[in-house]
This record gives structure tokens, C-alpha cells and sequence, in this order.
């Protein structure tokens, strides 16, 4: 059984590109929670007014389950609900984070509907991925990095750096957007 780092986040904070550039370097296997949902058909139905499918995660665990437990290289879970990996098989949880002017701006060129843009920033702001985790993993697992002004390599070497244990300064809990919002006197915008 290999080692599985998961990589989750909010929509745009740049999860699939920094698991792509992370796992040429770790040599290992990468696994789109999206992607595998959509190819393996396991999901229950397709939520039309949101866009998006509802996994099937009676059938989606134990597939993870197979591929984890076949695999001799490091695997990488990336999604925003890779939480769902069981916590036995993970060494590591890596949530990425992005300031939500900026999350504006990614969501704004990847089309996403006004309402999917809300959501997901609302979510960003309240910690959702960061919440699921901490309540999927133990908290000595759990790392947070801001991906706001870093471009995907320098968020890579961090990653790397947290697998070398040299990660406490992206120990969970150090990233409020709340309290930035608020003192920023912005917060009221994205809640409106």
C-alpha cells in the first residue's frame, strides 16, 4: 500500500495543476476525484441547477479503496471533497487556499455561472474543505497553504517541503478569510 497525499480545496484555488506538476515529481499516481467520478460513472445523479454530478460514494470508496491498495507509488487524491479518502490510508492533507477577490477572478475565466461563483466563494470564506478535513483527519496531518499570489510551482516546493516535515508554518488554522474580509471592510459583498 502506498503513501496518499490529498489534495483538496475550493473550486479554482489550483488543486488539479499543482497535483499534476506534484506528481511528475514524486513519480507517483494522480487521482482526479472529478474524473474518476465522471469515467467510472459513480455517481447517483446529476444535479442540473448546480452543473455538477453527486457522487456515489458506496461505490466511489471502495474503487479508491482498489486503487490505493494495488498501487507502489505515492498517490495523490486531488478534489474538493478528497476528504473522503479514509484516514487510514493518508499521510497527508494539503488544502489549498486562495483570497476570494482573487477566487473571483479564477471562477470569472473558468465561466462558472454567477451562482457556482458565489457558492464556492462563500465556501472558501467559511473554510468548508479545510472543516471536512479536520473532521476526516487528524489535525497533526492537516496542512493549509494560500495560493493566492504563488504560482503552482512555488505551491509544488511547499508541498515538498511539507513532506519532508518541514511544514509548520502551513500547520491548519493560520488562513481566516473571515477576519481578512472584515478588516478589509468586504466582507458584506460576498454575502449579499
Amino acid at each position: 500500500m502506498s503513501k496518499v497525499i490529498v489534495i483538496s480545496g475550493t473550486p479554482g484555488t489550483g488543486k488539479t495543476t499543482v497535483a499534476s506538476i506534484l506528481v511528475k515529481k514524486i513519480k507517483g499516481i494522480h487521482i482526479d476525484l472529478s474524473d474518476l467520478v465522471l469515467k467510472e460513472k459513480l455517481y447517483k445523479e446529476v444535479d442540473e441547477k448546480r452543473e455538477t454530478v453527486i457522487a456515489d460514494l458506496d461505490r466511489l470508496l471502495p474503487k479508491l479503496r482498489e486503487i490505493i491498495r494495488s498501487a507502489n507509488s505515492p498517490i495523490i487524491v486531488e478534489g474538493h471533497y478528497a476528504e473522503i479518502v479514509p484516514s487510514k490510508f493518508v499521510n497527508v492533507a494539503i488544502i489549498l487556499r486562495t483570497h476570494p477577490k482573487e477566487l473571483e477572478k479564477r471562477l470569472e475565466k473558468k465561466n462558472f455561472k454567477e451562482s457556482k461563483i458565489r457558492e464556492n466563494i462563500q465556501a472558501e470564506i467559511l473554510g468548508v474543505c479545510s472543516y471536512n478535513a479536520l473532521n476526516a483527519y487528524e489535525k497533526e496531518k492537516i496542512y493549509e497553504i494560500d495560493t493566492t499570489s504563488k504560482t503552482p510551482n512555488e505551491t509544488v516546493n511547499i508541498i515538498l517541503e511539507i513532506l519532508e516535515g518541514k511544514g509548520e508554518n502551513y500547520k491548519i488554522g493560520k488562513i481566516d478569510w473571515l477576519a481578512v474580509l472584515e478588516k478589509e471592510g468586504t466582507l458584506s459583498y460576498f454575502f449579499e
